[in-house]
């Protein structure tokens, strides 16, 4: 097992196929959860829609000294249903820009209620005030209630996914996303060929390629499991400084979860190198 012409190939081999492995189960994974469906459901696991509510409704009750608008204008008109309906609309426009170019396009969903309320208190405020109703009344009017929709949007987008759309981070991402399923392919590809080849290198006695196979999904499966298990149970993801509520509850949460997959997908790569040890060892006895 240890001639040079086959122990040097078979150190690289396996070295590569430690490397071949974590990648695919990171490709793999990234695959299978970063998808609306799952952002969508995690986001209603933590009752996000609920977090959101509480942040609006303090965004509104500290501008009110500026605006001179009560926040219940806003926030009577608002509920937790519609902010869902809102933060999912963010989602997918996200999802449709990954598929695309990475611009997003995406409208917030109108509130009848919303509007009537601003309009009401804005010709309220007119009356008690003897204000003229003119062409820059209706200007405010309008105007206030583009901003409200922008503010509900800003919030609802717990993910942020329009900040890295107008930054460029989008089209980057869109790139790699767009082709996830051949990057999926390939990497898996190539840790197939790179069990062939070992297995190729170790011919004269094939046997022993069970024991690089071992030493690989083991080596590759600490590397993984480890820090993922440090980093969950130290709690990392909570130290990020995030001010808003929902957005700290989104991005964390997403973090533990893939975390814990892929943490459970590298355990059972210690338990297939432990698996590849065995009949090794039995076939070597043999």
């Amino acid at each position: 097992m240890k001639k040079t012409s086959t122990y040097l190939p078979s150190i690289i081999l396996s070295v590569l196929l430690v490397f071949s492995l974590m990648i695919s189960a990171a490709v793999l994974l990234m695959d299978l959860n970063f998808t609306a469906g799952k952002l969508k459901n995690m986001a209603s696991e933590n009752n996000i829609d609920s977090k959101i509510y509480v942040e609006i409704e303090k965004y509104y009750k500290d501008k009110f000294n500026s605006s001179g608008i009560p926040g219940n204008v806003y926030m009577d008109a608002i509920n937790d249903s519609y902010l869902k309906n809102c933060e999912e609309i963010y989602i997918e426009a996200a999802f449709e820009a990954l598929n695309g170019n990475g611009k997003m396009n995406v409208t917030v969903p109108k509130n009848k209620e919303l509007e009537n309320s601003i309009t009401d208190f804005f010709f309220d405020f007119a009356e008690k005030n003897n204000y003229q109703k003119d062409e820059k009344f209706e200007a405010k009017l309008n105007s206030a209630k583009e901003n409200a929709y922008f503010t509900i949007g800003s919030f609802c987008d717990v993910y942020k996914f329009s900040t890295m759309s107008g930054h460029g981070v989008l089209p980057k991402l869109a790139k790699l996303y767009s082709n996830r399923m051949i990057l999926t392919v390939c990497s898996i590809a190539v840790t197939v060929i790179i069990f062939l080849m070992l297995l190729v290198v170790k011919r004269k006695n094939k046997a022993t390629a069970l024991y690089w196979y071992g030493t690989s999904c083991t080596v590759a499966g600490l590397l993984g499991s480890i820090p993922g298990i440090y980093l969950v149970a130290t709690k990392f993801f909570d130290s990020f400084s995030i001010k808003q509520a929902p957005v700290f509850t989104a991005f964390t949460s997403f973090m533990y979860k893939y975390s814990g997959y892929f943490i459970a997908v590298h355990i059972s790569f210690i338990v297939l190198g432990a698996i590849f040890f065995v009949v090794y060892g039995l076939v070597k006895e043999r």
